[in-house]
């Protein structure tokens, strides 16, 4: 397999090898920032690797509540839950709705992550066709039939293709459901998507005091919107960040296992997680560099006449009609200096796999006017 050897970046050391990097899921450039980094070597020097016990303890950290602070600030909430794992952060919102739901309805090319989450539930869970209002108006025509309260539960980026569902019209929909929820993980959008970075509902339009502030109830009247994510994408850190209301927050920090029975996260993460999200609230020219060169790359490859969606987020795919033809133009773009990806399996991809390309704030335009000359020389 191969290593990375530098932090990710518009231009990354592989297997010794430096390369225009066009991979991952670096989007703001900031893992390898020298301000994030400068600030995990300070916080390990005084603070140690981390608290070594729960939060509901003594494990709450001075980095890690700035997190928390820094995170509020960015999302326009009064607070926000810091986690060790953003792949946790479905699980960890719905880890204190046990019992709350009748059935779950879940896009058919959903996270893993999500996969596993509704999963705890203990309840009927079933697939609606990816991204299809009307797969999901039948199947919640079907669930008011029966009286059944409903989670539905949708990535807000979807990782391989870069595609955003339709989450206004799905929430449209919950509204004749009262007591179900809506639960979007935006893992990919945050920091990318959205006048300020706030993800897929921000975008959508939905972004405001519904969000992540209340609890489904059978006795509510009106369904809950909620949403989570990680900083470990764009974000330039490490760990689960789920943004909120006091009221919301307090409950999930109270209540759910990963509030009272695991460690906080490590200190250097935490620290590095801190430092980006002041960089991201107090620079927002970095998202506007971002948006310029998704902007560049996406109408460089539909000018070549690829079938390239419109989509804001920072991920591309570009599939063509055979594998080989797909792992030869990775691989010879490697051997050129040019690292993207050839995702042979995921959520989404079809038989033949597709290239996921990947867009950084720090990619400059002749970064990604090389890309495009080399790959329409391959095509």
């Amino acid at each position: 397999m191969p290593m990375m050897q530098s932090p990710p970046g518009a231009e990354t050391t592989i297997d010794g090898r430096r390369y225009l990097y066009f991979a991952g899921t670096g989007y703001l450039g900031l893992q390898g920032h020298p301000d994030v980094i400068r600030a995990a070597c300070e916080a390990v020097q005084k603070y140690g690797i981390g608290s070594a016990t729960s939060r509901n303890r003594v494990g709450n950290t001075p980095p890690v509540l700035e997190v928390e602070r820094r995170a509020a600030e960015l999302f326009a909430k009064d607070d926000a839950f810091h986690f060790a794992s953003g792949y946790m952060s479905p699980a960890v919102v719905l880890s204190v709705l046990q019992d709350r739901f009748d059935t779950v309805l879940i896009d058919e090319l959903a996270h893993y992550c999500l996969d596993e989450a509704v999963a705890r539930l203990r309840c009927p869970v079933e697939p609606f066709s990816h991204c299809s209002v009307e797969a999901l108006a039948d199947k919640l025509r079907e669930a008011g039939r029966s009286n059944r309260t409903v989670l539905v539960v949708t990535d807000g980026v979807f990782a391989a293709l870069g595609r955003l569902p339709p989450v206004a019209d799905y929430w449209r929909l919950l509204a004749d459901h009262p007591g179900s929820m809506l639960l979007v993980d935006d893992a990919h959008g945050y920091g990318v998507v959205g006048e300020h970075g706030r993800g897929v509902l921000e975008h959508a339009g939905l972004w405001g005091e519904e969000v992540n502030s209340r609890w489904p109830s059978r006795d509510e009247d009106r369904p809950a919107l909620w949403t989570c994510g990680t900083l470990s994408k764009a974000l330039g850190g490490f760990g689960g960040i789920v943004p909120g209301t006091s009221a919301a927050v307090s409950t999930l920090k109270s209540k759910s296992p990963y509030g009272y029975g695991a460690s906080a996260p490590a200190i250097p993460a935490a620290a590095a997680s801190a430092e980006a999200l002041r960089i991201v609230t107090e620079h927002p020219e970095v998202l506007a560099q971002l948006r310029r060169n998704v902007a560049r790359l996406r109408t460089g490859l539909r000018d070549f006449g690829l079938d390239v969606e419109d989509s804001p987020a920072a991920v591309i795919a570009v599939q063509l009609e055979t594998a080989e033809q797909m792992r030869r133009i990775q691989e010879t773009l490697a051997e050129r200096g040019i690292w993207i990806a050839y995702v042979p399996s995921y959520s989404g991809v079809g038989p033949a796999g597709l290239l996921r390309l990947a867009v950084f704030a720090t990619h400059t335009p002749q970064m990604i006017d090389q890309l495009l000359a080399e790959l329409v020389r391959l095509l």
